[in-house]
């Protein structure tokens, strides 16, 4: 699934300026399909991460999960890139949901233990679109990179 090269497409594809997602349990699938995609170790523990979060966090009960996969892979389609379908996305998701989507990102990127320079890149743009502290970040990032070292 991993296509780190297109994450941050110079330019957009002509159907991203239109694409607005407004239901926020499909703009938080969106953005972790487009995390899911920006592994660039792409192995099973990525994958593993996607499905369990679709199948068992809060905002998304209710919601098939590959209903979900179906909606984010299309949203992606029409956005051209990771970066165009975070930013279709993050005017849906609550203020209050950002931060544990934030994590979850995290948690799916490095579900390998390693931080490349591409995800550090990745890292850092999530940063700032969700409007995370350097303190919660940085430390949410040394917590999962730990964590997915077992």
């Amino acid at each position: 699934m991993s296509t780190t090269q297109d994450f941050f497409a110079t330019v957009p594809a002509a159907s991203a300026q239109h694409l607005k997602i407004t239901n926020e349990a499909e703009a938080c699938a969106a953005v972790l399909f487009a995390c899911r995609r920006a592994d660039e170790i792409d192995g099973p523990g990525g994958t593993a991460a996607f499905m369990t979060t679709l199948k068992s966090r809060n905002i998304f009960i209710g919601s098939d999960p590959e209903a979900l996969v179906e909606a984010a892979t299309r949203y992606f389609e029409q956005a051209g890139s990771s970066a165009a379908l975070i930013d279709a996305a993050i005017g849906a998701i609550r203020e209050q949901t950002r931060l544990p989507l934030f994590y979850h990102c995290l948690d799916m990127m490095l579900a390998d233990g390693v931080v490349t320079p591409q995800e550090h890149k990745i890292f850092l743009y999530l940063k700032g679109k969700f409007r995370v502290d350097d303190d919660a970040a940085f430390n949410a990032l040394d917590v999962l990179v730990v964590k997915n070292q077992l």
